[in-house]
């Protein structure tokens, strides 16, 4: 007899979960201030499998926690929340055909009274498949698959370019004598900003930069991150200098911080 297992797959990104599942797009909704207006926009719901899908709609806050992963929270409950602003059409409850891809209209209507403290507000919209999929696990065994999508909305005051301040660049080390380099930067802006940190290493002695790995960052207004890196431990005897470089925004905006150390 197969073992049933229950699995439940929680994604925020465009992708497709093995056999039993949909497909959302896009993962990101964009509002810009509209003199509390409604405005619209659409979110395509595809099914890919060839049973019939039923669907729900469901509404939550989210932001960033301290190191940049999505913190999920209950509906209105959060300073920048949305929530209390979206209407989903025709409703929260809908069916898809096998193969096939059914549009909702995702309605936000921003109220007058709106915190000028919060120049950015957000919410995450979940849609989730009510009845499981069949598929197998890497054993064989049977499971019921159930996938929930989710979409980021953001609304801001007005489209303008992020702000990213350096607050810090200090050294680190454990209770091994690891090394490492703290970098501390904030969004001192008033809109969402993303970019990469990209680190180097440059050796007095031999003259040679060397290229770290590539680092990825996520912000909202206010938000504050500290990201760690650490140093080879292999390193040999000598000056060195290492160096963080920002780049963010449309228009790759550079902040770069730089620390002189000796091994």
């Amino acid at each position: 007899m197969n073992k049933f297992l229950s699995f439940f797959a929680s994604i925020l990104t465009y992708t497709t979960f093995a056999q039993a599942g949909l497909t959302v797009s896009p993962g990101k909704l964009y509002f810009y201030d509209n003199n509390n207006l409604p405005q619209t926009q659409k979110v395509s719901i595809t099914n890919p499998t060839n049973k019939i899908l039923e669907i729900g709609v469901s509404i939550n806050d989210w932001n960033y926690d301290k190191i940049g992963s999505n913190h999920i929270a209950d509906f209105n409950t959060l300073e920048e929340s949305c929530s209390t602003w979206i209407q989903i059409l025709p409703n929260t409850f809908f069916t898809i055909e096998p193969n096939s891809t059914k549009d909702v209209e995702v309605v936000l209507t921003n109220p007058n009274n709106t915190n000028p403290n919060n120049p950015v507000h957000t919410s995450m919209l979940f849609f989730t498949q009510l009845n499981p999929g069949d598929s197998v696990d890497e054993k064989g065994a049977s499971i019921k698959v159930t996938v929930r999508m989710g979409v980021k909305v953001y609304h801001a005051k007005q489209e303008t370019e992020g702000e990213i301040a350096i607050v810090d660049f200090r050294p680190k080390k454990d209770e091994k004598n690891n090394k490492s380099v703290e970098l501390e930067f904030s969004n001192s802006g008033k809109i969402w900003t993303e970019g990469k940190i990209i680190w180097s290493i440059f050796n007095y002695k031999t003259g040679k930069t060397t290229e770290l790995s590539e680092e990825e960052f996520y912000t909202l207004p206010k938000d504050t991150r500290i990201v760690t890196k650490a140093l080879d431990p292999n390193l040999t005897a000598g000056q060195y200098t290492i160096s963080a470089q920002i780049l963010y925004g449309k228009n790759e905006t550079i902040q770069l911080a730089e620390m002189d150390f000796e091994i």
